[in-house]
């Protein structure tokens, strides 16, 4: 049956094909090691028991015995190292490669995309990769190897025994394959269920405070006790599939081995076999299965990262849509003078444009504040400025002073959100996310550039002091500053703000647009805004009107 992830898994295989070989080459040593130690026990018994041996005329035959056992245990040691190496390096690589795509995926097509959903498969679902690479493939190997090399070993021994492994050794791939359907679509299931679990419990963390107000908190927290109590009634029906499998492996195992040692008892009491022989195949058919066992043990490994392998890949699919930036200093190059839009038609589907036709200039030292109602694509030009999004028809170029235009411009912007977001530190942590190499004066004026400095030396702890959860410790315009702040270390030549003063005090408002003032000063300043002080502050005033852009001299009865 063919599963989505399936191709992909086989595809990702093969970038490790080296490894797994490694790995199959020296599990087939150990096998070769294995099969020798077991005639070299089965040679010591039979001459301690027919021949009248003493212990000590069995030196040499003893210490090869620990010689083959310790060197078969070094070498599936090793195997296993090997297939573990090349799961994690294999596993790394393919977390790093989907961040970067999701990166250049960007927030425009990610809209869609639940955050929970994303976070469980950058998780769990690549750590069920991980038991696939290291243990299904390998033991798929050596399910192939180890016992054609025991068929061959007893062919030679006994024919009956032959006979009986041979037919009874196929059946169990056969009745686990048909169990291993049904197992799939159970494993379908408890993957979806994971995936809706992970949503819905980040949702109910997100939106606490909004459920308690409205009094419906305990209700999403019955909802998400739900789920989990799903996911745990499909686990143990998949814990079942693998007792069952567990199962019919045991039956035939032992089916196989009784018939074995029922034939060779037979022929042993009628003096027609002898006891090293009979000994011997006795040794070899538990053996012969043992490679089964395992690969019956990891089999599960392969249904979860089947499951796990399309969302993976659903992931992966996701097109590109936000411009791939430069790794190089953001400083780097000549000053950049102006961003031109020329003629831009964008949007987010192709007959249905948010802007038409929409062409204007951002200069330096001249901070242009973009204005507009809700819906006429204030959003959509900040995407296009930023790279997350690409203009259906013109274009949007940046020149330096020579007027010449640059391709990867993008790279020295300046990005402060709406809602800037802090992480669960110090200031000073905080701030060094733009450059952790940064010295405390670069971060001291920094913060005195964006009229931080003053409140955060007020702070019992200074730039050591913690911020809490996405800022929860400081008010609204202190976390406004420190973000502005946070950007300015990386010297952008490009500034973009959206509403850094929406939700501000009077008070709070003017002292932010006042450092965003400054802070446009030898760069190209453009702000999102409808607030009087943001635009009192604006040499260049931009208004956004039915998907066109108009643009005029700075007034504060502009904004009316």
């Amino acid at each position: 049956m063919d599963y989505p992830g399936n191709r992909a898994l086989i595809g990702f295989t093969r970038r490790i094909g080296l490894w797994l070989g490694a790995a199959v080459v020296l599990g087939g040593a150990a096998a070769v090691m294995l099969v020798l130690q077991l005639a070299v026990l089965a040679r010591i018994v039979s001459d301690l028991a027919f021949h009248n041996h003493a212990i000590s005329d069995e030196r040499a035959g003893l210490t090869l015995l620990l010689a083959l056992l310790a060197g078969r245990a070094l070498l599936q040691w090793a195997a296993d190292m090997v297939a573990n190496e090349g799961s994690l390096r294999l596993t790394a690589a393919i977390r790093g490669e989907l961040l970067r795509h999701l990166f250049n995926v960007g927030p425009v097509g990610l809209t869609g995309q639940a955050t929970g959903h994303m976070v469980t498969v950058m998780g769990d679902g690549i750590a069920a990769l991980e038991p696939y690479f290291a243990q299904y493939v390998p033991r798929a190997a050596m399910m192939v190897v180890l016992p054609l090399l025991v068929l061959g070993m007893v062919a030679h021994l006994d024919a009956w025994s032959f006979v009986i492994l041979a037919c009874t050794g196929p059946l169990i791939p056969v009745f686990m394959a048909l169990v291993g359907y049904r197992a799939q679509a159970i494993m379908d299931r408890q993957w979806t269920q994971l995936l809706l679990l992970g949503s819905a419990f980040l949702d109910t963390l997100q939106g606490l405070t909004t459920l308690r107000l409205f009094g419906r908190a305990r209700d999403a927290v019955a909802a998400v006790a739900g789920m989990a109590d799903e996911y745990r009634a499909t686990t143990m029906s998949v814990m079942k599939v693998a007792f069952l499998t567990s199962a019919v492996l045991e039956f035939f195992a032992s089916l196989s081995i009784a018939l074995v040692a029922v034939v060779f008892g037979a022929r042993l009491l009628d003096g027609k076999a002898d006891f090293q022989s009979a000994f011997m195949v006795l040794l070899l058919a538990p053996e012969y299965f043992m490679p089964l066992r395992a690969f019956s043990a990891s089999y599960h490994a392969r249904q979860n990262a089947t499951a796990a392998m399309a969302g993976i890949s659903q992931l992966f699919a996701l097109p590109e849509t936000a411009t791939r930036h430069a790794t190089r200093d953001s400083a780097a190059g000549a000053p950049l003078v102006a961003i031109r839009c020329e003629d831009v038609t964008a949007g987010y589907q192709a007959d249905a444009p948010v802007l038409s036709h929409a062409g204007c200039t951002f200069r330096r030292n001249a901070l242009t504040v973009i204005t507009g109602e809700s819906g006429v694509g204030k959003t959509t030009l900040i995407r296009l400025l930023l790279g997350l999004l690409q203009p259906m028809q013109g274009h949007v170029t940046a020149v330096d002073e020579c007027g010449m235009p640059h391709a990867r411009w993008q790279d020295r912007v300046g990005w402060v959100p709406q809602q800037p977001r802090l992480i669960h530190g110090t200031v000073a942590e905080n701030l060094r996310l733009a450059d952790p190499m940064a010295d405390m004066d670069t971060l001291r004026a920094v913060a005195a550039q964006a009229d931080a400095l003053s409140f955060i030396e007020a702070l019992p702890q200074g730039f050591d002091t913690p911020v809490g959860e996405r800022g929860a410790c400081l008010s609204g315009g202190q976390v406004q500053r420190l973000a502005l702040a946070r950007v300015l270390l990386r010297n952008p030549q490009v500034l973009i703000l959206d509403e850094p003063t929406a939700s501000l005090d009077l008070q709070s408002e003017q002292r932010v647009a006042a450092a965003i003032a400054r802070a446009a000063v030898g760069r190209i300043g453009i702000v999102v805004a409808h607030r009087p002080a943001m635009i009192a502050q604006a040499a260049q005033v931009v208004r956004l009107r039915d998907g066109r852009l108009f643009s005029g001299p700075s007034t504060v009865e502009c904004a009316a």
